[in-house]
């Protein structure tokens, strides 16, 4: 089946989205308790006025004149937030036959997201030419879907040989000291990818040069805490911007790490400390470095991974900004941010406010979209989310949606 056969199967799959869903239209959400995540200060009411897919006003004054020709949604005794942003999905993973199933897959994952009241993801490692195709047909809204970011994903060979991995790509590549890292960052931005994951057995020079490369070309840098050989400290030093899973911390407190997980697991398993010197610098350095914490701490936490939550609590103490990301897609009916949340409450000492802004202003900023989304704010992107009960007395209430709103268009379940 040809690559054009599949994509004109895909369109037939999508006209389950109405019509009318795809236009922009002018809205004006009345009456919300407004959470705009600018400060936490108290819930002011008010209204919010939308046109072609942006915030044109907040008001927070009486006003009985509604605009002409606007669709009014009642939110009275509703809360409104930015939508939430997930800083860490992979919505590609999985065993797929082909590029059509893959899509479909995808696709029911990206349309769970949305209703469950996401409007923006990071993916932080898949299949490029997949998240191509989903990128596109959620902003020209043939799907009903979250914004997607996506990254390409770098390791050393080792890594690919341990996986069994025999395809590269644009976004799947693997680099050594040998590599052109000028030409495989323009690669990475030519497919598509809003930044590069350095994930494994990369050593810090290399690490280095990838890192200064990839913002000389507007890539973000993005990464797993712990490179290998390369330490979180390394990863600092080389100017990672978004640092992936609080429990990979760990390896900071180790002398030396080789480019083998398995030989350095060996080595220190039994050994590690959850509280160690190495540690408060590395916070303190990151906090300097407005470096962001992606911590991933229930995926973690659920995986017996204690210090996942201990290492967030302490990064969150000490000032550096931590991001709500699952890792997580699972099968439950909402997504797993909402979990997310519950855990930097629970076990992180995070104040509900705290964690909002994790998975709001803090997410975007993974994307450096910060400045379009993540506050309700006049002239930014209107990715909205009605609850109909207060987050900030029970951040569980996330869970309790009434309607989602990306760049101005309605979704209910």
């Amino acid at each position: 089946m040809t690559r054009s056969i599949i994509l004109s199967l895909l369109a037939l799959l999508c006209l389950n989205v109405k019509a009318e869903e795809k236009v922009k239209k002018t809205l004006y959400v009345q009456n919300a308790y407004i959470i705009n995540m600018l400060k936490n200060h108290p819930i002011q009411k008010g209204s919010v006025l939308i046109v072609d897919g942006r915030i044109r006003d907040v008001i927070y004054q009486d006003r009985n004149k509604i605009p002409k020709n606007a669709e009014v949604i009642d939110a009275t005794g509703k809360y409104l937030l930015p939508g939430l942003v997930d800083a860490h999905v992979h919505v590609t993973t999985g065993q797929h036959k082909n590029f059509a199933e893959n899509m479909i897959y995808s696709k029911n994952l990206l349309e769970k997201m949305l209703i469950g009241g996401i409007t923006s993801v990071r993916d932080v490692g898949g299949k490029g030419d997949v998240l191509k195709v989903l990128q596109e047909k959620s902003s020209s809204f043939e799907i009903k879907s979250p914004k997607i970011y996506y990254s390409a994903f770098f390791a050393g060979p080792s890594y690919y040989k341990q996986m069994g991995t025999t395809e590269f790509n644009a976004c799947t590549q693997a680099v050594d000291s040998s590599t052109n890292v000028q030409n495989a960052m323009t690669k990475a931005k030519n497919a598509g990818a809003s930044g590069v994951k350095l994930y494994a057995t990369i050593q810090p020079d290399l690490l280095n040069q990838l890192a200064q490369e990839a913002k000389k070309q507007g890539l973000g840098v993005w990464g797993h805490a712990t490179v290998m050989s390369a330490k979180p400290m390394d990863a600092v030093n080389a100017g990672m911007e978004v640092m992936s899973h609080a429990e990979m911390l760990k390896w900071e407190q180790c002398p030396s790490l080789s480019m083998s997980m398995f030989d350095n697991y060996e080595k220190y398993y039994g050994k590690f400390k959850f509280d160690f010197p190495e540690l408060d610098m590395l916070f303190e350095k990151m906090k300097e470095k407005n470096i962001i914490l992606d911590a991933t701490c229930y995926h973690g936490t659920v995986n017996g991974l204690k210090e996942a939550a201990i290492f967030t609590k302490k990064a969150h103490e000490m000032g550096v900004k931590v991001a709500a990301g699952t890792d997580y897609l699972g099968e439950q009916e909402l997504p797993y941010i909402h979990n997310e949340l519950e855990s930097l409450v629970k076990d992180c000492g995070f104040t509900p406010f705290e964690a909002l802004k994790s998975a709001t202003k803090i997410a975007a900023e993974t994307f450096n979209k910060q400045n379009e989304i993540g506050t309700i704010e006049k002239g930014k992107v209107a990715d909205l989310l009605l609850l109909n009960t207060n987050p900030l007395e029970n951040i569980s209430n996330t869970k309790d949606i009434h309607t989602v709103i990306k760049e101005g268009v309605i979704y209910k379940k």
